[in-house]
């Protein structure tokens, strides 16, 4: 027969809660500096959401990338610039981002151009990769319930090729309105800002009316501007053939001088020509 033991006695049960082990607090992050602007709460960019925030005239897209806060510039460069930019984009297990339009693929990171027109070796040929600026990325982190983005971007000393920055579109300037301003996504033009003249009210609708016309000007009817023009044409050709008929070359001179003078006091006079020039005002 198998021995058996003396049986364990079973613990008592006090009845009481055993005390959860204290979390230890997290670390002390440490402060940013001046250049970060706060954009968002915390709660406004929960995980898997991606917002468009506008900082220093940047259309500035923020979102969550294993478990890290980035930011990008909102739209694509290889994109037209109303296009509907990067909400709608995938991502890559890479740290990438691909252009709804073109599937050219983007690193978060620095900005770089990862794929170019990958499904379209047509364009891949014809727009070489170097035609195309990299996106712009920001630094972006959260301290106290609030995200904060750093406007300088990655291209602040970023020099092309080519040396000139002015071959490419910049970011900034963004413009209200755009592909996300509908239910369709079907906007391509944005809302850009009003045109006026100088010392003009911006409110104010544009006159069609010309300014500054004389009122004598304003009563000649076009039948009468036709039947001048052309009673001044034959006078013209009459007198200049009654000067070559005897050979009078100083009369035809003398002819032309006066009837040109005289058409162009008329004009003058009509047209209020130079008027508003300020070489003519004291």
């Amino acid at each position: 027969m198998r021995a058996t033991g003396p049986a364990e006695a079973e613990p008592e049960s006090s009845g009481a809660a055993v005390p959860e082990p204290e979390r230890e607090p997290e670390p002390e992050l440490p402060p940013l500096g001046d250049e970060f602007v706060p954009v968002l709460s915390t709660k406004e960019l929960p995980m898997g959401k991606r917002k468009v925030v506008t900082v220093d005239g940047k259309e500035i897209m923020v979102f969550w990338y294993r478990k890290e806060i980035c930011a990008i510039e909102a739209k694509s460069t290889a994109e037209a610039f109303y296009s509907e930019g990067f909400l709608p984009a995938k991502f890559t297990q890479d740290y990438g981002i691909i252009c709804p339009t073109t599937a050219s693929v983007f690193s978060i990171r620095d900005g770089s151009i990862l794929d170019w027109y990958p499904s379209n070796p047509v364009l891949r040929k014809l727009t070489p990769k170097e035609t195309c600026r990299p996106i712009e990325v920001y630094q972006a982190a959260s301290r106290a319930g609030a995200i904060y983005v750093n406007p300088e971007g990655s291209l602040k000393d970023w020099q092309p090729e080519s040396g000139l920055r002015s071959d490419f579109t910049m970011p900034g300037a963004s413009t209200r309105g755009g592909s996300d301003t509908s239910i369709e996504s079907n906007n391509v033009y944005g809302l850009e800002p009003k045109m006026y003249l100088e010392g003009s009210n911006p409110d104010d609708a544009p006159s069609l009316e010309p300014e500054g016309v004389p009122q004598a000007a304003g009563n000649i009817s076009p039948a009468t501007l036709v039947a001048g023009i052309v009673a001044v044409g034959i006078v013209a050709v009459a007198g200049t053939g009654v000067c070559l008929f005897y050979q009078n070359f100083v009369g035809l001179a003398v002819f032309w001088l006066v009837g040109i003078s005289a058409v162009g006091y008329t004009a003058q006079t009509l047209t209020n020509f130079g008027a508003d020039d300020s070489t003519n005002r004291l």
